[in-house]
């Protein structure tokens, strides 16, 4: 959209797969491909639902404060850079608080929307010519080869790779992340 007085912004997560997945793949290329399959195939069964039932599932989570809390430790256990407990990434504390704010703001149902209103769109993406700061974690899901995002965001001002952390990077890895977004966005100051 380019709004204007938009300078520039940051990404740590890429849509930029191309439309048409290549014949022949480097090895980062595969493992982009076998996480988007991850993504899409045994974790992407909340996706599904809440991309073709968002109210049924909002509802349902709504009327039950165990199951809004497995339904998102599970987010948790699957998608952080853990070793093998959502525990190792996470405290407790903060994801009892990440899932105490969605049960009082019964906010199950609204949060699943964004699925809902684009269950039709691909991980291509759009391409971009505004500056684009980037940065990949090393657990996220899917993971993108930096030839796929260079590709996609011709105006790549920065490229970072974080040496830990998962999908959802602000939250596990909050430092790094603004660390990231500083020197990315660091060129674009006036």
């Amino acid at each position: 959209m380019e709004p204007e007085g938009l300078v520039g912004i940051h990404l740590n997560t890429q849509l930029a797969f191309p439309a048409r997945i290549p014949d022949t793949l480097s090895p980062e290329q595969r493992h982009a491909v076998e996480t988007l399959s991850r993504y899409t195939g045994e974790l992407g069964g909340s996706n599904h639902l809440q991309g073709t039932r968002p109210e049924t599932v909002g509802f349902a989570l709504a009327d039950s404060p165990a199951g809004q809390a497995a339904w998102i430790y599970e987010k948790f256990q699957s998608k952080t850079d853990n070793h093998g407990l959502a525990e190792d990434a996470l405290s407790r504390d903060d994801m009892l608080d990440a899932i105490s704010l969605h049960w009082f703001t019964n906010s199950a149902a609204s949060s699943a929307r964004i699925y809902w209103e684009n269950r039709a769109l691909t991980f291509s993406g759009p391409k971009l010519t505004l500056p684009v700061a980037v940065t990949v974690f090393p657990k996220d899901v899917p993971r993108l080869p930096r030839s796929w995002i260079e590709d996609t965001y011709s105006n790549l001002i920065h490229y970072g790779e974080a040496d830990r952390g998962g999908h959802f990077a602000a939250f596990e890895q909050p430092g790094i992340l603004v660390g990231e977004i500083r020197t990315g966005l660091r060129p674009l100051r006036s």
